[in-house]
């Protein structure tokens, strides 16, 4: 195994990227769980996890008609949490894969 790599991040910083994904994805998680469970993937793990959202978001983006954002917000929703679930995370853990505040190699550091 090799080193681990950590990224500061301000606690600032982190706050809006929670509120974020904790919104889409309709989560009541503590912000120090889901870190926690960030941190806890592999580099593997979250490619994985970005791949799988990928392919889902083009099935929906073909699926879902153009100007019906209800829809579409709601299935995304479903689609975090179908992940979420394969993996044992929380969706709003998922939702930070899609976006991470960091490389696929690091985790945060809040400070």
């Amino acid at each position: 195994m090799g080193n681990i790599k950590y990224v500061r991040i301000s606690p600032t910083t982190i706050s809006g990227t929670l509120f974020a994904c904790k919104t889409l994805s309709a989560s009541l998680e503590s912000p120090n769980v889901i870190i926690r469970q960030f941190n806890s993937l592999t580099s593997a793990q979250r490619t994985a996890i970005l791949n799988e959202c990928s392919k889902r978001e083009a099935i929906l983006k073909s699926k879902v008609e153009s100007g019906n954002e209800d829809m579409y917000l709601t299935c995304m929703m479903v689609d975090l949490n179908i992940v979420a679930a394969k993996y044992n995370i929380n969706p709003a853990t998922v939702c930070m894969c899609i976006k991470p505040p960091c490389k696929a190699n690091q985790r945060i550091l809040v400070k």
